[in-house]
């Protein structure tokens, strides 16, 4: 099973460059790619190839709830998203996205890509996803952001983020277990079976590659989840049949392997 092709992730890649360097620090990543920075340097000495990719980018935002309407509209989020918009990201829901031709890389205005068939054109999104909604966000941005409680403590403690440098900017990272618990948490919401795999195949190297020992890790998320969360997590891989055997073909690690940690994990 292969998830993402390599034009996919590179020009994700590419554009996550320049898209950090639109904002202004700290810029905190989530998601696919906040995986790759933390785990591909010990995934690559060890399996001898980087590690999967995303194809999205997701940024991640502090608001607090009790923000005036001056202050959201100078509110990080509201300054980044401006300067996607300047850079040519068209708003679609509460997503952000360009259209990029397969065969040339070339970006597609909205009549191109009219004009090209759907088969020859990737469509590169970004997520800004903020710890809390907030009253005024439609009034300001047109539309509410996804949001996810647990990059409250991301940004709130510093013991709960890695700060790296990349494209010569640092970055906030959430604590690998706060990515594992984050991810735990939508599992049971994905509809499209790579993106289930993916997610496993996240929570196997961010368990294994992360540079925390996996007891570490498995010990912090007690704060961070439920009992119902990991139910419904052991739930869903008992349903989804040969979920580990498509992950050994996304990884090329063998489905036993992955297995085992999970069965660690959850019980």
């Amino acid at each position: 099973m292969t998830l993402y092709n390599e034009f996919e992730t590179k020009t994700s890649y590419k554009y996550l460059q320049q898209v950090v360097s639109l904002m202004d620090e700290p810029i905190c990543l989530l998601g696919g790619w906040a995986v790759y920075l933390i785990v591909n340097d010990n995934f690559q000495k060890e399996q001898g190839r980087n590690y999967l990719g995303s194809r999205d980018i997701d940024l991640g935002y502090y608001i607090h709830k009790n923000f005036n309407e001056e202050q959201l509209k100078n509110s990080t989020i509201v300054k980044s998203l401006s300067s996607i918009e300047k850079e040519g990201f068209k708003s679609l829901g509460f997503r952000y996205y360009k259209e990029i031709h397969y065969e040339t890389g070339k970006e597609l205005t909205s009549e191109e890509a009219k004009q090209t068939p759907t088969h020859n054109i990737f469509t590169m999104y970004i997520d800004p996803i903020v710890n809390e909604t907030h009253p005024l966000f439609r009034k300001i941005l047109g539309f509410s952001p996804v949001d996810e409680l647990l990059l409250t403590p991301v940004f709130k403690d510093k013991r709960n983020r890695l700060v790296l440098k990349e494209f010569n900017r640092f970055l906030w990272i959430p604590k690998p277990e706060i990515l594992i618990a984050t991810k735990i948490k939508s599992i049971p919401n994905r509809t499209q079976d790579e993106k289930l795999v993916k997610d496993i195949c996240d929570i196997y190297v961010l368990g294994w590659y992360s540079g925390e020992s996996f007891q570490k890790i498995k010990s912090s998320l007690k704060k961070y989840l439920k009992n119902y969360d990991l139910m419904k997590l052991s739930e869903l891989i008992k349903l989804e049949k040969n979920l580990f055997e498509k992950v050994e073909i996304a990884l090329d690690i063998k489905a036993e392997t992955v297995k085992t940690l999970f069965d660690n994990l959850l019980f």
